[in-house]
């Protein structure tokens, strides 16, 4: 295992939260992309833990709100989202922006591929092994060792 990190151009994170940040060795984040759990002052996001080995590639955004855990040995595509907030909206009478929001978190285990262009939504657990085809949008469980692509993203097969 190696240490350390590489960190491409045009890089930013930004760290303020709850529970602090926690980047384990070998990682890697690519040109342009973005970790942000800054969110707002009044409300700052729980936090994030990510893994060994770690490759997140270029241009990808993680906006974290709700507590961010990224398991071992994973890898994201080019241009892919991650979003771990969401906003209330039942109340037809009243805006959205004001009707709060909700952090549910999102788990990713070890060993899975997140490909090209794919946006994972808040609340959603993605088991190890697991691998996500490019241009998914994951917003419910996908099982370990299986492969999820679509909008809304749904079993394609197994790998087992």
């Amino acid at each position: 295992d190696r240490s350390g990190a590489n960190i491409g151009v045009q890089v930013t994170l930004r760290c303020l939260s709850k529970k602090g940040i926690n980047i384990g060795n070998n990682f890697s984040i690519r040109d342009s992309s973005k970790i942000d759990c800054l969110g707002v002052l009044s409300e700052p996001s729980e936090g994030l833990k990510i893994g060994n080995n770690v490759g997140i590639s270029e241009n990808c955004f993680i906006q974290i709100r709700g507590f961010l855990e990224i398991g071992n040995d994973v890898i994201f595509g080019p241009n892919c989202s991650v979003i771990t907030e969401n906003h209330k909206f039942d109340d037809l009478n009243t805006p959205v922006r004001l009707q709060g929001t909700t952090r549910k978190g999102i788990l990713i285990g070890d060993n899975v591929w997140i490909g090209a262009g794919c946006i994972i939504l808040d609340g959603v657990k993605i088991g190890n092994g697991s691998i996500i085809a490019a241009g998914a949008v994951v917003n419910s469980d996908v099982p370990k060792n299986s492969i999820y692509g679509g909008i809304p993203a749904k079993l394609l097969k197994w790998r087992d």
